[in-house]
């Protein structure tokens, strides 16, 4: 799997974490933070969901979080001496980052509201298993659509971990808060193991340390028409094996079910030109509500051979964020896009020294970028860029 496909950065997302030991508590919403609502998603007054215990305790113990169900096999696992390291291990993983989440989240509060506002998904190509920087960023969406290379997977079962199994998952997420991605040489081992069958249990873990429940992870499939479908054309049901998982879950202490799916596919213009059910997906956006996140993706869609994501990006969504490794400056019509830049650049790390963007580098010397205080993407000296299609007059 080449590095260009799967890197990826997450910067401090959580708010509250459990420790060792200690019992689960629901976390209040920070006051200062605003609550995005939408009455097709939320209904205070509605019935309260609730959790599969099964799912999240298996996302619980491999996080090293405390498990719910004090009757079953997992509770009994992590009295070991074993999994009191692993947890140990893992919380001293996640505080490593904790600093810098009120930073990211005041980013969201104070320069993603509009987009918050008015957008209900969020398209993540090249997002690999990343669900706490959109989560952050973007926490109130009703539905999340990650894209990587990297296959889906299945639900984490726990059958006899080891010392071994512990050090898998501590290092699946480590890079995460020390650099801000995976690194791909890693995440060949630990995402093709019988242990880590791909990105699903990722993802769980992640949702677990971020005080999200787990409803239901089933596999799906894209139709011909672009629908998420859950069964074959013979009416069979999907297998665990497909190239598309959908997780429902909820935040503690709230009624809005959210989802999130993971398409493991190409999007290279090899991959594209025969997924028609994928662009049919994509032509099924309401553009209106469409918003792309897009970052360390490797500055494929400056290429050529990149350039059918590229222009679905940029024909079927109002708002994008993404540092310089997304879509290229120059195929943005500035006519039509109001952009706001954030951060400094002047030029990508030496890795990715075939994109020096010069017409991007002037922009940041004439445009006032507003600075930005926690990092993102490659460089230490971080970068953002926020496009937003401009309101078109009537005739």
């Amino acid at each position: 799997m080449n590095i260009k496909y799967t890197m990826l950065l997450v910067a401090g997302m959580i708010l509250v974490l459990s420790s060792c030991g200690q019992k689960k508590q629901n976390v209040e919403r920070d006051s200062s933070i605003e609550v995005i609502q939408r009455d097709s998603t939320v209904n205070e007054n509605g019935p309260k969901l609730v959790g599969d215990q099964e799912l999240n305790d298996a996302a619980r113990f491999v996080a090293g979080m405390s498990v719910e169900n004090k009757e079953s096999k997992l509770y009994g696992l992590t009295q070991t001496d074993e999994w009191k390291k692993h947890c140990k291990n893992m919380d001293q993983i996640w505080n490593s980052f904790l600093q810098s989440a009120p930073k990211v989240m005041a980013f969201s509060q104070s320069e993603l509201s509009g987009v918050n506002n008015q957008c209900k998904t969020l398209f993540y190509p090249f997002g690999g298993p990343d669900f706490l920087f959109p989560n952050t960023l973007f926490p109130e969406m009703d539905t999340y659509f990650l894209i990587g290379l990297e296959q889906a997977g299945t639900a984490i079962k726990v059958k006899h971990p080891s010392v071994a199994t512990y050090q898998l998952y501590q290092n699946a997420v480590s890079d995460i808060l020390n650099l801000s991605f995976f690194r791909t040489k890693d995440m060949k081992v630990e995402l093709s193991n019988d242990t880590i069958d791909g990105v699903v249990p990722i993802i769980t873990l992640l949702m677990a340390r971020s005080e999200r429940e787990i409803v239901s992870i089933e596999h799906k499939r894209l139709n011909e028409e672009g629908q998420i479908v859950g069964t074959n054309d013979d009416g069979t049901p999907v297998n665990n094996h497909s190239k598309l998982v959908e997780i429902k879950y909820f935040k503690q202490g709230t009624r809005k079910l959210q989802t999130l799916y993971y398409l493991s596919t190409d999007l290279s213009n090899g991959g594209l030109s025969g997924n028609k059910p994928l662009m049919a997906y994509i032509d099924r956006f309401d553009k209106s509500t469409t918003a792309c996140f897009i970052k360390s993706a490797s500055y494929l869609m400056h290429m050529t051979y990149f350039s059918i994501i590229r222009n679905a990006v940029l024909t079927h969504v109002s708002s994008i964020l993404q540092d310089d490794s997304g879509i290229s400056w120059v195929f943005y019509d500035q006519s039509k896009w109001n952009i706001q830049l954030y951060g400094a650049f002047t030029g990508p790390i030496s890795m990715f020294a075939a994109y020096p963007q010069p017409d991007l580098q002037d922009a940041y010397q004439t445009m006032e970028p507003k600075p930005i205080n926690f990092r993102m993407g490659y460089a230490r000296q971080s970068n953002l860029q926020l496009s937003s299609l401009k309101k078109q007059k009537e005739d």
